[in-house]
C-alpha cells in the first residue's frame, strides 16, 4: 500500500521524502543522545555535590562531639563535682548539676562512681520517661575512658550525641561524666547551617529528626549507607537522597540522610530540551529549503531530459537534447544524442534485414516441415527398433542362462547318476551276500550252540541278534535311496532336455512333474510355515511337438509366482492368527484333438486388476529389488505365443489366480 502511494508522488517529493527521513532520523538520534548525556551529567554533578556536603555536615557532627566532650571535662575537672562525687553525696550533686544543664544547654548529666552506678542524673523533659541506660557507656565512664559518640533510647525515638570522660583525683578515678545532647530539628538545622540540602536522622527506620517538615509526615525510602547517592520521591518532589552512617558504643546505627531538591536541576533539563527541540525544527526548516531548491534544479532538467527522450522514442531520430554543462546530466543528455544517431541507423539497417528474413522465412518453412516429417518417421523407427531391441536382449539373456542351468543340471545330473548307478548295481548282490551270511553264523550257532568263551564275548559285545535284523533292513534303506535318487536325477534330465532334439514330441505331464520335483523344498513345510499341497488333475494327453526345454521354463516360472503369492498369504495370516491351508492346482485337459491346456491356479489372494493388464511387460514386476526381474512372465508369453503359436492368459480374483497354457498339439 505504501509503495503504490509512494511510486504515484512527484518525483522531487520522491527524492526529498526519504532525505528528509535520514537527516530527521539521524538529527533526532543525536540530540536525543545529547539532551541524554547532558541530563545524566548534570544529576551526576548534583549526586556528586550532595556527597560533598555529607563530608562537611559530617564534619561539622565531629564539632559537635568535640563540643560535647569538652563540656563533660570541664564538669569533670570541677573541683566541687570531685569532693561531692568522692563523698557519694548525691543530692548535693543533684543540686550541682541541674544550673549546669541549663548553663550548658546540654539535654543529659549523669555522674556515675566506679561501680558503674548513677550518682545522680539531670534530663531534659523531652528524654525524662525514656531510659538511657547503656551499660558500655557507663563502664567506659567509670574505667576513667574519655569517648565521644551517638548512642540510641531504648524506645528508639531519638538519637544523642554524647561525651564522657572520668573524675579524678591526685590519687585515683572516683568516677565518670557523661553529657549528651538529643539530635532534634535544631540540632539538625545548626549542622546543616547555610548548605542546601535538608538533614534527616533516622533511627530503626523511622524519621527522629528533619530539617524538612514532609519528610516526617510522608513515607518513603531511605538509601542504605554506603550505596551511591539516588533519587527520592517525597510528597510528590523529587530529591536526591544520601545516607551516613552513625554507629553507637551498642553497635545501633542510625541514619543521617541528605536530602537534595531536584527542583531546580528538572527545570533546567526543561529548558535544555525545549531549547533542543526549536533548534532542531529550525535546522529541520532550514535543510528541507536548500534540499528542495537543490531538488528542483535537477527534477526540472531531468523533466527537460524525459521530453525530449518521449520524441525520441515516438520515432522521431532528429530530436536532439540540447543542455550545457560538464555535469552527469549533461554527459547523460549527449549520451542521449549520440543513441538517437545511432539508433537511426540501426533502424536503416533493421529494416534491411527483415526484408531479407522475409525471402528466407519463404523457403525455410517448407525446409523445416519435410526436415520434421522425415526426423518423426527416424524416431518412430528408432522407437520400434528400441523396444524390439529390449525384448530380444531380455530373452537372449534369460536363454543364455537356462541354457547355462540346463547344461549344469545335465551336467551334474550325469555325474550323480554314474556313482549311483554303481552304488545301486552293487547293492543287490550285496543284500545276497549278506543272507549267506548270515545263514552260516546260523548254522555255527546251531550245531555249535556251545561257543568258546572268547566267541561267546564278541557275540554278546556286537549285539549279534539285532545286527542280523537290522543289517538287512539297512540294505534295503540304501537301495531306496538310491532308487530316489536316480528318480531326481531323471527328473533333472527331463526339465533341462538337453540330451534330446530342441523341438520335438514329449510327454507334458513329464515335464510338469519335473518341475514340481525340483521345487519341492519350497513346497516342503517349514518351521511357522505349512506345507504347500499340488493337487494333480491330468486328463490323457496325446505326446506334444514343443521346445520341452523352454515350455519347462514356462512351467517353473508360473509355479514359482504362484509359491511366492501363497507364501506372503501364509505371512499375512500368520500376523492375523488365521488357519490357512496354501495349496496350488495343476490340471491338463485336450481341446477338439487339436490344442491341449495346461492350468495352474493357486487359492492366495489375486492379482489387482491394474497390475493384471501389466502381467507380461517386460521389466514389469510388484516383488522387492532383487527378489523379481520382471522377464519371467514376459519371456513365457513370448515362449508360448511366438514360438508355440499359443495362447498364455490370466484370470484373478480375491479367492486366487489361474493361468491358462494352450498350445496346439502338433506344430506346423
Amino acid at each position: 500500500m505504501f509503495k503504490q502511494a509512494y511510486s504515484k508522488l512527484p518525483l522531487k517529493t520522491k527524492i526529498l521524502l526519504p532525505l528528509l527521513l535520514v537527516f530527521m532520523s539521524i538529527w533526532t538520534l543525536g540530540t536525543i543522545s545529547f539532551g541524554y548525556f547532558f541530563t545524566q551529567r548534570l544529576e551526576e554533578k548534583l549526586k556528586a555535590e550532595t556527597k560533598g556536603v555529607a563530608s562537611l555536615v559530617t564534619d561539622t557532627l565531629e564539632r559537635e562531639k568535640k563540643s560535647l566532650f569538652l563540656k563533660s571535662r570541664w564538669i569533670a575537672d570541677s573541683k566541687e563535682v570531685s569532693e561531692q562525687v568522692a563523698q557519694k553525696d548525691k543530692a548535693t550533686l543533684l543540686r550541682t548539676l541541674l544550673p549546669l544543664k541549663e548553663s550548658l544547654q546540654l539535654d543529659l548529666i549523669r555522674i556515675i562512681d566506679t561501680d558503674g552506678k548513677i550518682l545522680a542524673q539531670v534530663k531534659q523533659k523531652e528524654i525524662i520517661g525514656v531510659e538511657l541506660d547503656n551499660a558500655a557507656i557507663n563502664q567506659a565512664a567509670s574505667n576513667g575512658v574519655d569517648y565521644f559518640n551517638v548512642i540510641a533510647t531504648q524506645d528508639n525515638t531519638a538519637s544523642l550525641l554524647i561525651g564522657l570522660t572520668s573524675v579524678k583525683s591526685t590519687a585515683k578515678i572516683l568516677g565518670g561524666v557523661i553529657v549528651g545532647t538529643v539530635i532534634d530539628d535544631e540540632v539538625l538545622t545548626r549542622i546543616r547551617s547555610n548548605a542546601e540540602p535538608h538533614l534527616v536522622t533516622i533511627q530503626n527506620e523511622q524519621v527522629t529528626a528533619s530539617t524538612f517538615a514532609s519528610a516526617k509526615s510522608n513515607y518513603w525510602q531511605a538509601p542504605k549507607t554506603k550505596s551511591r547517592p539516588q533519587q527520592v520521591n517525597i510528597a510528590g518532589e523529587n530529591y536526591i537522597a544520601y545516607s551516613v552512617a552513625i554507629v553507637g558504643l551498642d553497635n545501633k546505627i542510625s541514619k543521617l540522610v541528605l536530602l537534595n531538591p531536584v527542583a531546580s536541576l528538572e527545570q533546567t533539563q526543561q529548558k535544555m530540551w525545549i531549547s533542543i527541540i526549536i533548534f532542531s525544527l529550525v535546522v529541520a526548516i532550514i535543510f528541507s529549503l536548500v534540499v528542495f531548491k537543490a531538488i528542483a534544479l535537477v527534477t526540472n532538467r531531468i523533466i527537460y531530459l524525459t521530453e525530449a527522450t518521449n520524441i525520441i522514442a515516438n520515432g522521431d531520430f532528429s530530436t536532439r537534447i540540447d543542455v550545457d554543462g560538464n555535469d552527469e546530466i549533461s554527459i547523460l543528455a549527449k549520451s542521449f544524442n549520440y543513441m538517437s544517431e545511432q539508433l537511426a541507423l540501426l533502424l536503416q539497417k533493421q529494416k534491411e534485414i527483415n526484408h531479407q528474413l522475409e525471402i528466407n522465412n519463404q523457403t525455410l518453412e517448407h525446409r523445416v516441415e519435410l526436415r520434421t516429417l522425415e526426423l518423426n518417421a527416424k524416431n518412430t523407427y528408432l522407437e520400434e527398433t528400441l523396444q524390439e531391441l529390449q525384448r530380444t536382449q531380455a530373452q537372449v539373456i534369460q536363454s543364455e542362462k537356462m541354457s547355462s542351468l540346463g547344461q549344469m543340471v545335465a551336467g551334474v545330473a550325469h555325474e550323480i547318476n554314474n556313482p549311483v548307478s554303481f552304488v545301486h548295481g552293487n547293492l543287490e548282490p550285496a543284500c545276497e551276500y549278506a543272507q549267506d551270511l548270515i545263514k552260516i553264523i546260523e548254522l555255527y550257532q546251531k550245531n555249535y550252540p556251545e561257543p568258546v568263551e572268547e566267541i561267546q564275548e564278541e557275540i554278546e559285545a556286537t549285539e549279534l541278534d539285532f545286527l542280523k535284523e537290522d543289517f538287512v533292513k539297512l540294505l534295503d534303506s540304501m537301495q531306496n535311496g538310491t532308487e530316489r535318487i536316480k528318480q531326481i536325477v531323471l527328473s533333472l534330465r527331463n526339465f533341462s532336455r538337453l540330451d534330446e532334439a530342441e523341438f520335438k514330441q514329449v510327454d507334458i505331464h513329464e515335464g510338469i512333474d519335473s518341475t514340481i520335483l525340483i521345487l519341492h523344498n519350497r513346497l516342503r513345510s517349514k518351521p511357522h510355515h505349512p506345507e504347500i499341497e499340488i493337487v494333480k488333475k491330468y486328463s490323457s494327453l496325446p505326446k506334444v511337438d514343443c521346445y520341452a526345454g523352454q515350455l519347462n521354463q514356462v512351467f517353473m516360472n508360473i509355479l514359482v509366482n504362484a509359491i511366492d503369492a501363497l507364501e506372503d498369504e501364509i505371512n499375512k495370516n500368520q500376523n492375523c492368527n488365521n488357519q490357512f491351508n496354501p495349496q496350488i492346482r495343476v490340471s491338463t485337459e485336450l481341446i477338439n484333438n487339436q490344442n491341449i491346456a495346461i492350468r495352474i491356479a493357486d487359492n492366495g489372494s489375486g492379482i489387482p486388476q491394474n497390475v493384471q493388464a501389466k502381467l507380461f511387460d517386460p521389466f514389469f514386476t510388484t516383488k522387492e529389488v532383487g527378489k523379481g526381474t520382471g522377464l519371467g512372465l514376459s519371456i513365457s508369453y513370448q515362449i508360448i505365443v511366438d514360438k508355440h503359436h499359443g495362447k498364455l492368459s490370466c484370470d484373478s480374483s480375491d479367492k486366487g489366480t489361474e493361468f491358462m497354457i494352450e498350445i496346439p498339439i502338433h506344430q506346423n
